[in-house]
């Protein structure tokens, strides 16, 4: 009889379901106790969001009980919300409380936000993942809360600065969006130039909030480089083309530009930069070619490396008793070569 009391006792514990109050108790964060709001946010960014206006949180959502009072002298997107003249302020102050949804936030890092702006200190991790970080910056810069934040914010940026990387990355665009945000301009200028001098196209902010500001800043740039290194290659492509119609002086004698010439032409394709030339059919005069260089996909530390490198033993083929003239240029010329030192840099 004992043992089969055991056993029914233990097949209704099995069967027992909890109910929706305990699933929601499971959880909820108490953030303070004696909260008047209950923020929510899905315990996975997957999760379908919900329509509050038609009943309970459902077991999916994490639940926050926080202070209006808090939000509101922390954060200006809070204090905005709960303002009479919003849904969430009148209900507020019609029912005493209110719950607000909070979309595209991990719970894990909406709980790290709410303890620093509540005064949880105790509660808040020391040291941060640079993910971790990233999500935080974010969404302080949603928030509106960087006062609250900006002393933790320090002590994790100075405990993974050591991890900057020299080498343009994914990552690199997150210590950008971490350091415009907590106003960390060190940070920001060194992850501006590395992306400046290492991208090989338009600059991309892989869905974080980088101010289009710093975007146009880092792809006019490199643009002005770019733009400004193809013009002097295609001028020494023309040069060793020897136009006489354009009155340009040969290098040096025709064989040495012919080799030099070829030489550049080589470097170009290795690097796999496209160039063209066109020449008018219909002039009845000798006319120089028009030679167009596309740097387009190339970043500016390979250009330089590829102009600074390009050397060349050119002195065999020169006139008897002449000096060489490309053998003392860069490959690419010297105007190219020193234009190339130019990288351009964040100020």
């Amino acid at each position: 009889m004992s043992t089969s009391s055991t056993s029914t006792a233990s097949e209704q514990d099995q069967d027992h379901k909890p109910t929706s109050t305990e699933l929601t108790e499971m959880h909820t964060h108490q953030v303070d106790p004696d909260g008047d709001i209950i923020l929510f946010t899905p315990a996975t960014l997957e999760t379908s969001l919900v329509d509050v206006t038609e009943g309970n949180v459902p077991r999916e959502h994490t639940r926050f009980q926080v202070s209006s009072k808090h939000l509101t002298l922390a954060s200006d997107y809070f204090k905005r919300m709960l303002k009479a003249c919003w849904a969430e302020g009148v209900a507020l102050s019609t029912n005493g409380s209110v719950e607000i949804p909070v979309n595209d936030c991990k719970p894990e890092i909406l709980l790290i936000i709410l303890n620093i702006i509540h005064g949880r200190s105790r509660q808040v991790p020391r040291k941060l993942s640079l993910p971790q970080l990233t999500d935080i910056a974010v969404a302080t810069d949603f928030f509106q809360c960087h006062e609250a934040l900006e002393l933790f914010a320090g002590t994790w940026i100075q405990d993974l600065k050591p991890l900057i990387l020299s080498s343009f990355s994914e990552d690199t665009k997150k210590w950008m969006m971490i350091a415009w945000v907590f106003k960390s301009n060190d940070i920001l200028r060194e992850t501006e130039t590395i992306a400046m001098q290492q991208g090989t196209g338009p600059f991309h902010t892989s869905n974080l909030p980088i101010p289009k500001s710093i975007k146009d800043k880092i792809d006019q740039a490199r643009q002005k480089y770019i733009e400004l290194l193809q013009e002097k290659i295609g001028e020494r492509i023309e040069t060793l083309l020897n136009s006489p119609a354009a009155k340009k002086k040969s290098c040096c004698a025709p064989g040495c530009d012919a080799k030099h010439l070829g030489l550049v032409l080589r470097e170009l394709t290795e690097n796999k930069i496209s160039y063209s030339a066109s020449v008018p059919s219909l002039s009845y005069k000798p006319c120089s070619p028009f030679f167009t260089v596309c740097l387009g996909n190339v970043s500016p530390r390979t250009i330089i490396f590829m102009v600074e490198c390009g050397r060349s033993n050119g002195r065999a083929y020169c006139a008897p008793g002449k000096p060489c003239e490309n053998y003392r240029d860069s490959l690419f010329g010297n105007d190219a070569a020193r234009e190339a030192r130019k990288l351009p840099t964040s100020g």
